[in-house]
């Protein structure tokens, strides 16, 4: 005998789509499909709830449990990495200065050793060890205070956080179902009188809300179930705020951190959601009768934004791989219109994985924020590589495959707007999404948000783009900085770089640099080196000079044509550090310094073989007829700044930024006047200096042959930058 979905249902108290969802997971034994419809034994039983269980990442495991469930003694590099949550990169280093001990057979290792070694790590015994781990192991809860606007939420949330030091998945589910409720009476003007969890499934009279509820408590028996870590709740009191995802705000804020970053999930705070949908109806598009979907929608607060504009709800839907976000969703869009069905919710906002063609329909305009550095197993990146033109990258990265699967989701003349990583415009693995865009959209609208995201250091942009295939950026709207406009005239990108940092006429001072006559590169004319990566500093650089350590450097230490005195000392043992150039480069009779991190370019002179951190990198100029002071001269300049800033927009200096500035070859006369100048600049007793500085900056002006308007130009958008002289 066999029973449908719909009585196998009402049999387990569960809801349809569950049992549906139990079967293709093949957790109900003895259910098949026949004819698109699922049959289920009348004797089967209610499977265990396998969500039960709590948020707790693999580095926060026993190690007991760990080592215990694997069945061999020798494991692997990718095994190692995972324990002791470094990359493969780390490891390799590890490897090299015998920090990281091979097996016998050269390519294992002993699991006894591996696991003394992570116990170390994880008491704090090997702090060396422990400062390289990836950051993506770190766990625990945050207040994502940015994600609502509402002080009196937050603070609610707050002291939940401050209560319990832990909270399982299911007293989240039990956390968020007891606020749902809360919401809904205050949503349709109820008194909440009942704060009994033991009633939450029947805590309203609306039969498609307690389904909701129902599905999101799931399997929960709420008769049995501890409530000790959570028995204050109810006496905590949130608001209902339409415009906000309260909800969402909940669950980011007591999920384990870790498992957050491990997805690539990073919320998106709710004036970045305003500003994005701002942006989308800014020229007066008529939206009407367009389809809207967030293909990575979370818990739906680009969706509570669009209804909140004005958007039909009908028109609205989203998808995410968690299926409690997704859950939630349901919940804060039946909040916002309660004329829903459950069919028209469970239909519109799913659960599925986007990337995998669950979609079968297009939409006119896709918008949100995709996951950011989601890790991908070895299975889900096979099936990339086969499917995806981003999936053969050079290190997948998962926003990258978002843009090229919303692309072709998009109607002709489609809309997607997103919330990602600046690195989409300059760095070189995104260059095959690049290559997408160009070939497919133009470009609406760039706002160049910052870091965006508390606790993220990793400046974000929101990009809109039209699906027409013409490449084109003519009337683009930009926001950069203090500056709000529009690009006046088509900039004819290559997929190598988006610039859209700068107005019309800045644009043309870039363009007027780019081709400057008679340019060298540094690129195969020069020699870089990064400055020492000690692995330790705290071991390895010490604050007064002792027996054997001389002066190394840091970034800080380095001024324009200056060097600080310094206050580090080391002992040069390169064989100890984690990496270090080769050792004539520290050494040679010249070379220059540079700040890696910096707002703005910060070179100088060293010839007394200086040793310098890896804040401090070397270059050593290697260009025929170019002498290392005008070289340096050059790229001290404003031009050089300029450039740089609105070129790449990058607090890093990379190697291949100082490559690609072009370089003018002047004659020798000239040179010797810029080194006299930059010889003058250099010497502590010279009284003119900032004369001297304005003096050679005007010279660089002049061999890039820019007028007046265009020096001007320049020098109002650097505001003032060309600083750190003596």
């Amino acid at each position: 005998m066999y029973i449908s979905v719909s009585d196998a249902a009402e049999k387990f108290n569960i809801s349809k789509r569950r049992v549906q969802l139990l079967c293709e997971q093949g957790r109900i034994e003895g259910a098949n499909m026949v004819s698109g419809v699922w049959l289920i034994p009348s004797e089967a039983q209610k499977p265990t709830d396998a969500r039960k269980k709590k948020l707790t990442p693999i580095n926060q495991m026993s190690l007991f449990d760990v080592f215990e469930n694997m069945n061999t003694e020798k494991l692997s590099l990718d095994q190692v990495c995972e324990i002791l949550s470094i990359s493969s990169a780390t490891a390799k280093n590890w490897i090299r200065l015998g920090k990281l001990l091979v097996g016998k057979d050269g390519k294992s290792f002993e699991k006894a050793y591996i696991e003394n070694l992570a116990l170390e790590i994880k008491s704090g015994k090997d702090n060396r060890l422990k400062s390289r781990r990836n950051k993506k192991s770190v766990s625990g809860n945050v207040l994502y205070q940015d994600y609502v606007e509402n002080e009196s939420n937050r603070n609610v949330v707050k002291s939940i956080l401050e209560t319990c030091s832990s909270i399982s998945e299911e007293e989240l589910r039990v956390i968020i179902a007891f606020f749902s409720v809360q919401l809904y009476c205050q949503s349709r003007g109820i008194a909440a009188t009942n704060n009994n969890f033991l009633k939450l499934k029947t805590a309203s009279n609306n039969c498609v809300f307690n389904a909701l509820i129902s599905d999101l408590i799931g399997d929960i028996d709420l008769d049995h179930f501890d409530y000790t870590n959570i028995q204050f709740v109810p006496k905590l009191k949130i608001s209902f705020i339409p415009q906000e995802d309260t909800l969402g705000f909940i669950y980011i804020s007591l999920r384990d951190l870790s498992l957050r970053k491990q997805t690539g999930a990073y919320y998106t705070p709710a004036q970045t959601v305003t500003k994005l949908i701002d942006y989308l109806f800014s020229d007066g598009i008529n939206f009407e009768n367009r389809t809207f979907c967030d293909p990575c929608c979370g818990t739906g607060n680009f969706l509570i934004g669009l209804l909140n504009k004005g958007v039909n709800v009908a028109s609205l839907y989203g998808q995410d791989i968690d299926e409690l976000s997704v859950l939630i969703t349901r919940i804060n869009i039946f909040l916002l219109n309660g004329n829903l069905s459950k069919e028209h919710l469970e239909s519109h906002f799913i659960c599925g994985n986007t990337l995998e063609n669950t979609f079968v329909q297009s939409f006119s305009v896709i918008l949100g924020n995709p996951p950011w550095g989601y890790n991908f197993n070895k299975e889900e990146i096979s099936f990339l590589l086969k499917h995806y033109k981003t999936g053969k990258s050079k290190g997948i990265e998962s926003y990258d495959l978002f843009i090229e699967r919303s692309i072709n989701l998009l109607e002709k003349n489609g809309c997607m707007a997103y919330v990602l990583p600046e690195a989409i415009l300059s760095v070189a693995s995104h260059l095959q999404a690049r290559e997408l865009i160009l070939e497919n959209t133009s470009f609406k609208f760039v706002s160049y948000l910052g870091n965006a995201f508390a606790g993220v250091q990793c400046p974000a942009i929101i990009l809109g783009v039209q699906k027409d295939g013409k490449g084109n950026t003519e009337q683009c709207k930009i926001q950069f900085d203090n500056m709000e406009f529009r690009i006046g005239k088509n900039r004819n990108f290559d997929a190598s770089l988006f610039s859209f940092n700068m107005n019309d006429d800045q644009y043309d001072c870039l363009k007027a640099i780019e081709n400057v006559s008679n340019a060298k590169y540094l690129a195969n004319n020069a020699k870089f080196a990064l400055g020492i990566v000690t692995g330790n500093n705290k071991e390895y650089i010490k604050n007064n000079k002792e027996n054997g350590y001389e002066v190394v450097l840091k970034g800080s230490d380095i001024l324009r044509y200056a060097i600080k005195d310094s206050n580090n000392y080391i002992r040069f043992e390169p064989d100890l550090f984690q990496q270090v150039a080769p050792t004539e480069l520290y050494r040679a009779k010249e070379k220059l310094l540079y700040r890696f991190i910096c707002e703005v370019p910060v070179f100088t002179y060293d010839n007394k073989q200086t040793l310098s951190l890896n804040s401090c990198n070397i270059l050593i100029p290697q260009i025929e007829g170019m002498s290392i002071k005008y070289v340096l001269a050059v790229l001290n300049s404003s031009v050089a700044c300029y450039f740089l800033n609105k070129k790449f927009n990058s607090v890093k200096l990379l190697k291949s930024h100082i490559e690609s500035l072009p370089i003018p070859m002047v004659d020798q006369k000239f040179q010797k006047e810029i080194e006299k100048k930059v010889d003058r600049i250099m010497d502590e007793s010279e009284n003119d200096t900032v004369f001297l500085y304005n003096e050679l900056d005007n010279d660089i002006f002049s061999i890039y042959s820019l007028s007046l308007e265009q020096r001007d130009t320049i020098k109002k958008a650097l505001c003032d930058k060309t600083t750190f002289l003596k």
